[in-house]
């Protein structure tokens, strides 16, 4: 069992954030571990690609892949995966509770040998991952939404955002297995970033969390409780935070149990690229696209790399 203590987002943000700032070294910029999952038009894994028929691309830079290595549960039983389960007890109505619940179980029913979990509150982030399902369970059992004061959209913005950060910052020395933070809970995990007339510019916040989760290769998922009918987004997913790290957004769907089961199958069933980072782009972000050439194979990794 490994444990973390995050006293709050905003202390732990605090205290990394001075180093984070600070340029990397060509050493620890010399060699990037990308993450991807690759599927068919009807959802399905596609777990036969070629090196040949994957390129990937940094800013205006193709870049050669050192390393090309599928990863599928048949070929290594103890994949070593790392899940936190973060529940929003914020702003979840009091009526969707049993629904966080239900959702969160499925993510323990489905645990593999060698995998570690946490159950966080974002109200509350202490973090401690354990494989002890009864342990995880009965954490899943006292999630509650305590009475609270209104918070600010930018407030609330800002305090997912840090949380985040402070959870994928704990990852930095995890090892090598996928590494995955779910939110559950409102379209807030997804949608953090307020209008620009809404409170105070979290733009900063946003390229902070994504360097972090970028460093440590640890993807965002987004589980709405909600159900159908409550966001009129139609575009699957594909324009928010999850999408950026590479994970996704399950919104508008009463199928908790195959958002979660999807996720799980993602964790399990992907390739991991090694590939040299060019020497451009300084201490920020960098566009990172990857490209397959097969038809009606889709392939999706996160959008930025640190």
């Amino acid at each position: 069992m490994t444990r973390i203590l995050l006293a709050s987002a905003l202390v732990g943000a605090v205290i990394v954030s001075s180093g984070a700032r600070q340029a990397p070294t060509d050493a620890a910029r010399a060699r990037l571990t990308i993450d991807a999952v690759a599927f068919d038009r009807a959802g399905r894994p596609v777990m036969d690609l070629k090196p040949s028929e994957v390129e990937v691309w940094i800013g205006q830079f193709r870049v050669p892949i050192d390393t090309f290595t599928v990863v599928t549960p048949e070929a290594d039983e103890r994949l070593g995966r790392i899940v936190v389960l973060l529940l929003d007890d914020i702003t979840v109505p009091l009526t969707m509770i049993p629904r966080v619940k239900e959702v969160a179980r499925r993510f323990v029913s489905k645990m593999g040998p060698g995998d570690q979990m946490a159950v966080v509150l974002l109200n509350n982030p202490s973090l401690e991952t354990t494989g002890d399902a009864a342990k995880l369970n009965r954490a899943i059992d006292a999630y509650n939404i305590p009475a609270m004061g209104v918070m600010r959209r930018d407030e609330l913005g800002s305090h997912v955002l840090k949380t985040i950060n402070s959870i994928s910052r704990a990852f930095a020395e995890a090892g090598t297995g996928r590494k995955v933070i779910v939110g559950i809970g409102s379209g807030l995990f997804d949608r953090p970033l307020p209008p620009p007339s809404v409170g105070g510019d979290l733009l900063p916040e946003w390229i902070d969390v994504m360097k972090s989760l970028s460093r440590t290769n640890t993807n965002f998922y987004a589980i709405d409780p909600s159900g159908v009918g409550v966001y009129r987004m139609a575009d699957g997913g594909e324009t928010g935070f999850a999408r950026e790290t590479g994970g996704q957004a399950f919104l508008n769907t009463n199928d908790l149990n195959g958002a979660a089961d999807r996720i799980l199958r993602e964790l399990g069933s992907y390739y991991a690229f090694a590939v040299e980072s060019p020497p451009v782009g300084g201490s920020g972000l960098r566009p990172l696209d990857i490209r397959v050439s097969r038809k009606g194979v889709t392939i999706r990794a996160r959008r930025a790399i640190h």
